[in-house]
C-alpha cells in the first residue's frame, strides 16, 4: 500500500466527526470543573485516580483531552480502513466503480447530469486486502493504547469496557456473519458513539461527571455524524440496493431520506441558534474575559446556519459529495458554537 492510498483509505473528509464531539465534550468538561472549583477553595471529586480532592491540573487536563483526541480519531481512522476491508470481501463496492456506473446508466434511478463517481475503495481498486486488514488494526492498536492512557491518568478502569465497544462496533458495522450496517441501524450506531459516547466520554474523563451542556453538544454533534453517514447512503443508494444492502436510504427511499436528512440539519442548526441565545443571556453577568466564549458561541452559530443550509441544497439537488464536504465543516462549526455555550453554562 503506498502512502497516496493509506491517505485515502484514512478518509480524512470524515475526521472532524472524530474531532467535534471531544472538542465539545472537552470544553463542557473544563466548565465543569472549573465551575467545581470556583464553588469550593477544596472541592471533593474523583477527577483523577479517584482521589477525593479536585485542583484543576491543566496539563493533566490537556493530557486526557489529547489523549481522547486521538483515541477518536485513530478509532474513526480504524473503522474507515475496516469499512473498506469488509466491503471489499463482501463484493460491495464493486457496484460503485465508476465503470460499473457508467455501464448501467438505464438502472440507475439518478439522472445522468446529477450522477457523481464515489471515491476509490482500496480493496476494490486492487490493494491487496490484508493490507487493509492491517491498516485496520494497527490503527485501533494504537486507539486502545491512547485509551489505555487515558485509564492511567484518570483511574476509570471501566473505560475499557467503553473502548471495547466501541471496537466492537466498528467491526460489526460492516464486519461479520451479521454487520448491522447492512440492515439500516448505521445511523442509530453513529449517534450513539459519534454523538454521546465521544461527547459524554471525553466530559467524564476531564471532570468526573457530565452536565447539561455536554448532553446538549453530544446530541446535536450526532445529528451531524447521522447526516454525513446519511448523505453517504444516499449518495450509494443505487449500488447498495443492488449488492443487498439494505441502509436506512434503501429501506426509507431517497425521498424520504432525504426530508429526514434535512431535518436533522435544521435540528442542528436550531440547538445551535439556542445555544447562541442561552450565551447571549447569562452573558452580561460574567466576567469579561468570558466575551470571548459569546464570540466564539456567535460565530459558530453563524457558521452552523450557513453550513447547514448549503448542506441542505446540496441534499436535495443530490450533489452529495459536495453535501458531504459541507457537513464536514457543520461538524467543527457545532463543535465551535457548543465550546462556547459549554464555557458559558
Amino acid at each position: 500500500m503506498t502512502i497516496e492510498q493509506y491517505i485515502s483509505g484514512m478518509r480524512l473528509r470524515t475526521l472532524p466527526l472524530g474531532v467535534a464531539p471531544v472538542w465539545i465534550g472537552a470544553a463542557a468538561g473544563v466548565g465543569v470543573v472549573r465551575d467545581r472549583a470556583a464553588a469550593s477553595a477544596a472541592p471533593s471529586c474523583t477527577m483523577f485516580h479517584g482521589g477525593t480532592s479536585c485542583v484543576p491540573d491543566t496539563a493533566r487536563t490537556a493530557t486526557v483531552i489529547v489523549l481522547c483526541l486521538l483515541v477518536a480519531v485513530l478509532l474513526q481512522i480504524a473503522a474507515n480502513f475496516i469499512n473498506d476491508y469488509s466491503d471489499g470481501m463482501r463484493g460491495t463496492d464493486a457496484h460503485r466503480d465508476a465503470r460499473v456506473i457508467n455501464a448501467h446508466l438505464d438502472d440507475l434511478e439518478t439522472p445522468i447530469d446529477r450522477i457523481e463517481v464515489p471515491p476509490a475503495r482500496l480493496v476494490a481498486s486492487g490493494v491487496p486486502p490484508k493490507h487493509v486488514l492491517a491498516a485496520a488494526v494497527v490503527n485501533a492498536a494504537l486507539a486502545c493504547a491512547c485509551g489505555v492512557g487515558v485509564i492511567i491518568v484518570t483511574g476509570y478502569w471501566w473505560f475499557a469496557l467503553v473502548g471495547l465497544a466501541c471496537l466492537v462496533a466498528g467491526w460489526s458495522y460492516v464486519g461479520g456473519r451479521h454487520p448491522y450496517g447492512y440492515r439500516g441501524f448505521g445511523e442509530l450506531a453513529v449517534f450513539v458513539f459519534f454523538g454521546l459516547v465521544a461527547t459524554l466520554g471525553t466530559t467524564f474523563a476531564v471532570a468526573g461527571a457530565v452536565d447539561a451542556a455536554a448532553w446538549v453538544g453530544a446530541i446535536a454533534i450526532g445529528f451531524v455524524a447521522v447526516s454525513v453517514l446519511s448523505t453517504n447512503n444516499l449518495r450509494d443508494i443505487d449500488e447498495d440496493r443492488a449488492a443487498g444492502k439494505r441502509t436506512w436510504a434503501v429501506r426509507l427511499g431517497r425521498t424520504w431520506c432525504t426530508v429526514c436528512t434535512v431535518a436533522l440539519i435544521a435540528a442542528v442548526a436550531i440547538a445551535a441558534l439556542a445555544a447562541w441565545a442561552a450565551t447571549s443571556i447569562t452573558g452580561e453577568r460574567l466576567p469579561h474575559l468570558s466575551v470571548l466564549y459569546v464570540f466564539f458561541g456567535i460565530l459558530g452559530a453563524v457558521c452552523v446556519a450557513l453550513t447547514g443550509w448549503f448542506a441542505s441544497l446540496d441534499i436535495i439537488k443530490r450533489h452529495y459529495m459536495r453535501a458531504m464536504r459541507s457537513l464536514g465543516l457543520l461538524a467543527l462549526a457545532a463543535a465551535l458554537t457548543f465550546n462556547g455555550f459549554a464555557l458559558m453554562w
